[in-house]
């Protein structure tokens, strides 16, 4: 995450993700959500956080 700081990548470093997670750097409801709501500005939350079906 702390490369991705000076590069801008996710989010500049504020979270990781991988198949099945989602990690972000600063612990806290308010930080998740600025997370989320980035992903969701930069249309990369269904691509992220898939669906699954029941």
């Amino acid at each position: 995450m702390k490369r991705w700081t000076a590069s801008g990548e996710a989010l500049a470093g504020r979270y990781f993700w991988c198949s099945d997670g989602l990690t972000v750097r600063d612990a806290g409801i308010s930080s998740m959500t600025q997370v989320l709501t980035g992903l969701i500005e930069n249309g990369e939350f269904t691509k992220i956080l898939e669906r699954l079906d029941n």
